[in-house]
């Protein structure tokens, strides 16, 4: 897969709030059941649905969301590859010569 990529386990009865992102996300669930609120706006009132495994809603910039197992699940929350830091930290820096 070409995205950056975290695995998060959400037990049941557990929420979970991901704040919003500077990028655009992707949000998959991998196993189990998801129940989601997505973040509104002054045009668009916040959203609740059901997520089950193998399906993605994408995520704003800027848009949080908070999640709860049903019972349990596990997601993926993916970023764009070129919105991860991948090599730009001081270590990637001085490994690839940047300044």
């Amino acid at each position: 897969m070409s995205d950056a990529q975290s695995t998060w386990h959400l037990d049941g009865g557990r929420a979970l709030t991901l704040a919003g992102g500077a990028e655009a996300r992707r949000l998959a669930v991998a196993r189990g059941r998801v129940w989601l609120t997505l973040s509104g706006t002054a045009d668009r009132p916040a959203e609740d649905q059901w997520l089950e495994a193998g399906q993605t809603v994408a995520l704003a910039p800027g848009q949080s969301a908070v999640l709860e197992g049903w019972p349990a699940a596990d997601f993926e929350l993916l970023v764009p590859p070129g919105s991860a830091a991948t090599g730009r930290g001081l270590l990637g820096r001085r490994l690839l010569g940047g300044r």
